[in-house]
C-alpha cells in the first residue's frame, strides 16, 4: 500500500512537473464542455458537475468574426483534443461579463503561452499586472511576432482595436 501510495504521489509531481508551484494549490482539474470552444481565448469548463465560462489570462485573440478568428478558435481547439479535453484551472480574477479569468493547463503546459507561442494570440498587456506569466508570455509573443509566425504572418488587427471599430 506504501508503494501505491509513493507511485500515485510521483506521478502527480511528474503530470504537474511544468505548473509553477503556486498553481499547484490552487489548480482544479476540469472537463472542457464539448463543443464550447467560443474563440481562441474562451472556453465552458465542467468542474465537479458546476459549469462556468474560462477567459484565459494574459492574451487576447481574434473575434471571432475577425480574420483570423476561427484560425485561433480552431487552434485551441486542437490543443485542449490532444488533451482528451483535460485542463487545470488557476483562477486569477473575475471579468466584468461573469467569467472565471485564469491560466489555463493541459497536459502540464499553459494553453494561453502555447496559443502564444503558434503565432495564434496577442499578449495582452493591458491586463498584464494580473498575470502570473506576464514574463514568460510577452518574451514569446515578441519572438512569435518578430518571427510572423502563424497569423502575424500578414498584418493582423489586434482584437482590442478590432472590437473598438466594430461597436
Amino acid at each position: 500500500m506504501k508503494r501505491f501510495f509513493l507511485l500515485a504521489i510521483a506521478l502527480l509531481l511528474v503530470s504537474c512537473q511544468n505548473l509553477p508551484s503556486s498553481t499547484l494549490a490552487n489548480a482544479r482539474t476540469c472537463t472542457v464542455v464539448r463543443g464550447s470552444v467560443r474563440d481562441g481565448d474562451t472556453i465552458r469548463v465542467d468542474c465537479d458537475g458546476k459549469e462556468q465560462r474560462i477567459r484565459f489570462a494574459c492574451v487576447d485573440a481574434p473575434e471571432i468574426k475577425q480574420e483570423n478568428g476561427i484560425v485561433s478558435r480552431d487552434h485551441l481547439r486542437s490543443l485542449l483534443n490532444r488533451a482528451n479535453n483535460q485542463v487545470t484551472i488557476n483562477a486569477i480574477d473575475t471579468d466584468r461579463f461573469g467569467r472565471t479569468v485564469a491560466e489555463v493547463y493541459a497536459n502540464g503546459q499553459l494553453v494561453q503561452l502555447q496559443q502564444v507561442k503558434d503565432g495564434m494570440v496577442w499578449a495582452y498587456d493591458r491586463f498584464k499586472a494580473d498575470c502570473p506569466s506576464w514574463k514568460e508570455i510577452e518574451g514569446a509573443f515578441t519572438e512569435t511576432r518578430s518571427n510572423r509566425k502563424g497569423i502575424f504572418g500578414g498584418n493582423p488587427v489586434p482584437p482590442w482595436e478590432w472590437r473598438r471599430r466594430n461597436r
